[in-house]
């Protein structure tokens, strides 16, 4: 076996740059703010994306495998084009200014193609008549061009990245080099955590990007122009805007009506989209303005909980937001309302500017976190549980097609609430089921089968429009005049009605299938990689059993960090810091593994044993039956389930990293294969969340026996 400062020589011989060249490359500290760089923009163009056009937040993690392609892309050539390098910050400006004044160029509201998958987001309105499948076909094609270029965007800006990436692991050892890169993609997930824990608006993100950046472009002055213009640009003020940990949040006061004091309503946004009103529903204002607007539309809403339970006691607000549901509660004399809101700064504006001030109560108690997370927590029994319009417009993760919302309207979910109830206590649900009939029904069969029988439901229109579900016997004996009560007809319809659980959470999904606007421009998108690989890159290293082991092995850690993440949300909650901590958690046990390898030899047959049993394990052992234990040993048990099969998919990556001629190719082989893993994922939508365990077992089981025959000399 080769000595890995051997191997460490030869690459640097194979991987010379030419004199002059403007990449500082050399050493352990290029490397590591190379990939600090390439996970921390990483990071920002993913959330950036989808919250200013809005389409890439429905096209699940179409932008992560750009990412992922673009890095690996760059780390495989071996010259990468000159004309890609020099026009870089060409590249960053026209991405990150088409990201920051999509609005202004009509790219927000983008057409989407989703008949089979609800999004809430403005679409054109359609024509009638003979000019309707022009205008079809015309908005699908704007679909197919708009989406792939913006993704092939990304795809260019990584790739650069991704060759400076590889340029620095090139010259320094591989064990060490990977241990750095590690190291490195962990600052990149924390220094963005904190940012986005800070509420702090994306000119900072990219300001702290480019500055990353800047170093391996010190001898393009015209590139550090340009990269403080795309700053300067971004510093725009956008008034009444602000940006949280999940959202771009703005607001817009409506005018109080002549003789009162304050606002009466609020108009909340979230990235773009309508999210919530925040409005006046107090006896003063309502008896003195009864045609005010929106408040007159949306009283009803509001009292309809307390028609049903005129007595609440104490009170369950779930999806709380900026306190119209709370502030109905203390109106209606609840002794108590505990009300839970995931995200800071939404509740921070209602605890600033609703009109009410609920939040002022000393009879209500506040709880950031997510709403499964709290039914675990609490240990009250309620009078009556509010749900809120939880629609959260955004994605879970983006390493998953989950949504944030998901897992609260899942079977378990409500079964979890039902627990929570007082004997004789009620459940209100209220939901913009819009136009598509498939969730009025499906909202309904899964409380039907939660409370083991179907419950009541109205149909109410005004500020919001929506189907209200209520379950309960206290509320049996009382009715509702002024929404019309549509309960007949949809129990006719429980017995073929797909129900979402926490193995198939997707509530906005119509059937068991990937909806056509996702796989057709994934499709796309594959294609044109797999083509652009066949001309640009050297794939010999794919072509061998090494090669494919490698390929694999990223396509398996792809699938497993896809599968921790979605789990362990279910079982700690679907928060922002929950998600970051996940991911952070397998970079180190990554780093760990890769310590280990360097400290000891390691015997990829035995890590292999053990990555095994412990995928085996996560197979027919779920994290979510982890949940009735106490929170210390709920902790260490999906430590153990979690942490494991990646500390030993590490070991083995290490332990065949440690021995390749080129480490900067032999990584981003690794990383063109977690595009597949990505690809791959889409499945969960068919199969639901299992199938991600038995992928990863299959594709782990292809790595290890893609490894040839090792020599005495290789296994030692």
């Amino acid at each position: 076996m080769q000595s890995t400062e051997g191997v460490a020589k030869q690459a640097l011989t194979a991987s010379e740059v030419p004199a002059g060249s403007e990449w500082p490359t050399r050493g352990m500290f290029p490397l590591f703010l190379a990939s600090f760089v390439a996970l921390y923009f990483e990071l920002i163009v993913i959330r950036y994306l989808s919250t200013e056009i809005r389409i890439f937040a429905y096209l699940k993690n179409l932008a992560l495998i750009a990412s992922f392609f673009g890095i690996g892309l760059g780390m495989v050539l071996e010259r990468p084009p000159k004309a890609l390098k020099r026009l870089f910050p060409l590249i960053a400006a026209v991405l990150f200014l088409l990201i920051a004044f999509a609005p202004i160029l009509k790219l927000t509201h983008l057409p989407i193609p989703s008949a089979d998958y609800v999004v809430f987001t403005p679409q054109p309105a359609a024509p009638k008549g003979h000019l309707f499948i022009p205008w079809v076909l015309m908005m699908f094609l704007l679909y197919l061009v708009s989406v792939p270029a913006v993704i092939y965007l990304v795809a260019a800006f990584f790739t650069v990245i991704g060759d400076i990436v590889g340029q620095c692991l090139s010259k320094v050892p591989p064990l060490q080099g990977y241990g750095v890169n590690l190291a490195g993609s962990l600052a990149g997930i924390i220094a963005f955590t904190v940012l986005s824990f800070s509420d702090l608006p994306p000119v900072v993100w990219v300001l702290l990007g480019l500055l990353a950046v800047s170093p391996f472009f010190l001898r393009q002055r015209w590139a550090l122009v340009v990269f403080g213009l795309i700053v300067c640009a971004m510093a725009i003020p956008q008034p009444h805007t602000y940006w949280s940990p999940y959202y771009r949040i703005s607001l817009d006061e409506a005018p109080p009506p002549p003789g009162w004091s304050r606002p009466s309503a609020y108009v909340v946004e979230v990235n773009h989209d309508f999210h919530q009103p925040m409005l006046d529903l107090s006896p003063e204002f309502t008896a003195r303005f009864p045609d005010a607007e929106p408040n007159r539309s949306a009283l009803p809403h509001y009292e309809l909980p307390y028609q049903l339970v005129p007595q609440p006691g104490l009170v369950l607000v779930v999806g709380a937001g900026t306190g119209n549901d709370v502030a109905a509660a203390v109106r209606h004399g609840a002794t108590h309302v505990d009300a839970v809101e995931i995200d800071p700064l939404i509740l921070g504006l209602g605890r600033k500017l609703h009109p009410e001030h609920p939040y002022d109560s000393p009879r209500v108690t506040v709880f950031v976190d997510d709403a499964r997370a709290f039914f675990k927590k609490t240990n009250h029994k309620y009078d009556l549980i509010v749900f809120g319009y939880l629609d959260s417009q955004t994605l879970l993760t983006s390493f998953s097609s989950i949504r944030l919302d998901n897992y609260v309207y899942t079977l378990e979910s409500l079964r979890e609430a039902r627990g929570l109830l007082r004997k004789h206590g009620t459940l209100v649900l209220a939901f913009a089921a819009g136009s598509k009939s498939f969730l009025k029904e499906r909202l309904f069969a899964t409380l039907a089968q939660a409370f083991d029988a179907p419950p009541r439901a109205y149909f109410t229109a005004g500020a919001t429009t929506g189907i209200v579900y209520v379950e309960g016997k206290g509320a049996e004996s009382n009715s509702i005049r002024q929404f019309p009560e549509i309960s007949k007809e949809l129990e006719s319809g429980l017995a073929g009605t797909l129900v979402a659980t926490d193995h198939w959470p997707f509530l906005y999904l119509e059937s068991r299938t990937i909806p056509f606007a996702i796989w057709t421009v994934l499709a796309l998108f594959l294609y044109v990689a797999i083509t652009t690989l066949q001309r640009q890159a050297p794939l010999r290293l794919l072509a061998t059993r090494e090669g494919m082991h490698l390929f694999f092995l990223g396509a398996g850690f792809m699938l497993l960090e896809t599968k921790g993440v979605t789990e362990l949300s279910l079982l700690f909650g679907s928060t922002w810091i929950v998600n970051a901590l996940v991911i952070a958690a397998f970079l180190f046990m990554g780093l760990a593994a890769n310590t280990l390898v360097m400290i000891s030899p390691v015997s990829r047959r035995l890590a292999y044993i053990g990555l095994f049993v412990f995928l085996l394990l996560g197979v027919f052992l779920p994290y979510s039956l982890l949940g009735g234990l106490p929170t210390l040993e709920k902790l260490l048990a999906a430590a153990v389930l979690v942490g494991l099969p990646v500390f030993f998919s590490g070991l083995v990556f290490s332990r065949s990293f440690r021995d390749v001629a080129r480490p900067a190719q032999a990584l981003g082989i690794n990383l063109l294969g977690a595009v597949v893993g990505g690809a791959l994922e889409n499945l969960v939508m068919v199969g639901g969340t299992p199938v991600l365990g038995v992928l990863a077992v299959v594709i782990y089981g292809i790595s290890g026996a893609s490894i040839g025959a090792p020599s005495p000399r290789q296994e030692a």
